[in-house]
C-alpha cells in the first residue's frame, strides 16, 4: 500500500505538472495571439472607439467631431461613431495596419501592400519632411504608406475603408468615370468629375486669351500657364471634398429647392455640351448634379459658418474719396519704359506749364476737360480708400488728396513721375464707402472660413495619381 500509493502519489504530481506546463505553453500562446491581434488596427474598423480602449486599455483624446488620437502615435476617424479610417504616426510602436508598422523597411511593406493590393496607383514626393508617400486602393479600401527618403523605412501608414450608408456613397463616381486621379480623405475623385472642372476652366481662359495660353511661362517660374492652372483645379476639388464632408458633420445639407436648382444647372450644362465632349470625357448629368451639389453646399457652409462675423465697421476703416488729377511729366522713359531724367531746362519748362495749368483748375467748371486736354496721365480719376491710392504714385498723392474738401483743387504735388494737380470730386463717396463696408466685412468672413478649413484639412490625406495626372493637357 505504501509503495503504490507513493506511486498513485508520484503519477498524479507528474499529471499535474504536465498539466500546469501544458496551461502555461496555452496561456502563453494565447497571450501571444491576443496580443497581435490587439495591435492590429484593422480588426477595430467598423467597432466604436470605446471599444478600442476596452480591448487595448488605450485611451483616446477627441480633438473634434469623430476624429480621435493618441498624440504622435494614432489618429482615428469614426464616421457614424464607428472607425473607419485609421493612422499610424511616426511614434506608433508595434501597433500595426495590414501587418506593417513605423520602422519597417520599405522592401518589408511593399512585399506586404502588394501581395493584398497589387501595384502602387501612385507616388508622391513630400519636400517638406523629406518623405514619399505610395497610395493602394482596393474595392472597399484605401492604404497610404509614408516612407523616409533616406532611410528607406516606413515613417506613417494611413487606412481608410469606405463605409456602406448611401450617404457616403453619394459622392462616389459611377462606373465608367474613368481612371482614379485623386483621394481626398475617403472619397475618391476620378477622371470625369475632374475634367469637368478643366474644361470648364479652359473654355474661360480661351475665351479671353486664346488657345496658346497654357505653354506661356507667364510668371517667369519655368511653369506654364496650363500646369499652374491644373494644380489650382485639383486645390478647388480637394477644398470642396473638405467642406462638404465637413459640412455634412455638422449638419449643413442642400434642401430639396437647393438641390432641384443644382439638377436645373446640371441639365442645363449638359445640353450645352457637345456629344463629343461628352463621349470623350464621359460626362453624365449625375456627374454634373453631383458637382453643383458640391459647390452649392461648400457655399451654403461658407455662408452658415461665418454668419456671426463682427459686421461693425468705421467710417474711417471703410470712407472712400474719388479725386482727379492732371499729371505733367518731370522725367523722360526710354524705350524700355524705364524713368530718365530731363534736362534742367526741359524740367523748368515742365514745371512752368504746371504752374499755368494749377491757374486753370482753380478757376474752371469743368475739371474733366481741362485734365482730358491737358493731363499726360493714363488715368484721371480716382476712387480709393486710405492705403489705396494708385500704387504707381507716392504717398504724397493719397495723403494730400485725404486733405481736400470736395470741390478743392490741390497745390502742385510733387512725385517720382512729375507733378500733379489733384481735384477733389467729393470727399466721401457713399456709394464706394457702403461697398468698401461690404468689401471688408466679406473679408473677415474669408479670413474667418479660412482659419475652420485650415483646421479641417489636417485631418485629410490627399493623393494625386501623378500618372494618370500627368498625361492630361490642354
Amino acid at each position: 500500500m505504501y509503495i503504490g500509493s507513493r506511486c498513485n502519489k508520484a503519477s498524479v504530481l507528474k499529471t499535474i505538472i504536465l498539466s500546469i506546463m501544458v496551461m502555461f505553453v496555452l496561456l502563453t500562446f494565447s497571450a501571444c495571439i491576443s496580443n497581435t491581434e490587439k495591435l492590429e488596427l484593422t480588426n477595430y474598423t467598423g467597432q466604436s472607439v470605446k471599444n478600442f480602449e476596452k480591448k487595448t486599455g488605450a485611451r483616446l483624446i477627441e480633438e473634434n467631431n469623430g476624429v480621435y488620437s493618441i498624440k504622435d502615435s494614432l489618429q482615428f476617424m469614426a464616421h457614424e461613431g464607428k472607425i473607419n479610417a485609421i493612422t499610424l504616426l511616426e511614434n506608433s510602436g508595434n501597433y500595426t495596419l495590414l501587418g506593417i508598422k513605423t520602422g519597417m523597411s520599405k522592401t518589408e511593406a511593399e512585399k506586404e501592400l502588394t501581395a493584398l493590393y497589387g501595384e502602387a496607383v501612385s507616388r508622391t514626393i513630400n519636400s517638406d519632411n523629406k518623405s514619399c508617400t505610395y497610395s493602394y486602393s482596393g474595392k472597399d479600401s484605401v492604404v497610404y504608406v509614408s516612407y523616409d527618403i533616406d532611410t528607406e523605412t516606413v515613417v506613417g501608414v494611413s487606412y481608410y475603408v469606405e463605409t456602406s450608408s448611401e450617404e457616403s456613397r453619394e459622392d462616389e463616381a459611377p462606373a465608367g468615370g474613368g481612371e482614379l486621379v485623386m483621394i481626398v480623405g475617403n472619397k475618391r475623385v476620378y477622371y470625369n468629375e475632374v475634367m469637368v472642372y478643366l474644361k470648364s476652366v479652359q473654355e474661360t481662359y480661351e475665351s479671353d486669351y486664346g488657345e496658346d495660353i497654357w505653354g506661356i511661362d507667364i510668371f517667369g517660374n519655368g511653369v506654364s500657364f496650363g500646369e499652374q492652372i491644373k494644380e489650382e483645379v485639383l486645390k478647388q476639388i480637394t477644398e470642396l471634398k473638405i467642406i462638404n464632408e465637413e459640412a455634412k458633420k455638422l449638419g449643413i445639407t442642400l434642401n430639396e429647392d437647393e438641390e432641384a436648382e443644382a439638377i436645373s444647372y446640371a441639365d442645363e450644362h449638359y445640353k450645352g455640351l457637345k456629344n463629343e465632349d461628352i463621349d470623350r470625357y464621359l460626362i453624365t448629368p449625375e456627374l454634373l448634379q453631383r458637382v453643383y451639389e458640391d459647390n452649392m453646399l461648400a457655399e451654403k457652409a461658407f455662408e452658415t459658418l461665418t454668419i456671426n462675423v463682427d459686421t461693425e465697421v468705421s467710417d474711417i476703416d471703410a470712407k472712400q474719396i474719388t479725386v482727379q488729377h492732371i499729371l505733367i511729366y518731370g522725367v523722360d522713359f526710354d524705350e524700355e519704359g524705364n524713368r530718365i531724367p530731363l534736362s534742367a531746362e526741359e524740367k523748368e519748362e515742365a514745371y512752368e506749364k504746371a504752374l499755368n495749368i494749377l491757374q486753370e483748375a482753380r478757376t474752371t467748371d469743368d475739371f474733366y476737360s481741362l485734365a482730358q486736354g491737358n493731363t499726360q496721365a493714363d488715368t484721371i480719376e480716382y476712387t480709393f480708400g486710405r492705403g489705396q491710392g494708385p500704387s504707381e504714385y507716392s504717398k504724397a498723392f493719397e495723403q494730400a488728396a485725404f486733405t481736400l474738401k470736395t470741390g478743392d483743387v490741390s497745390n502742385i504735388i510733387t512725385t517720382d513721375y512729375g507733378w500733379h494737380i489733384i481735384y477733389c470730386v467729393t470727399d466721401n463717396n457713399k456709394d464706394a464707402t457702403i461697398q468698401a463696408k461690404e468689401k471688408i466685412i466679406e473679408g473677415r468672413r474669408t479670413e474667418m472660413f479660412s482659419k475652420l478649413y485650415s483646421e479641417w484639412s489636417k485631418e485629410y490625406d490627399v493623393i494625386i495619381n501623378t500618372e494618370v495626372w500627368d498625361t492630361v493637357s490642354f
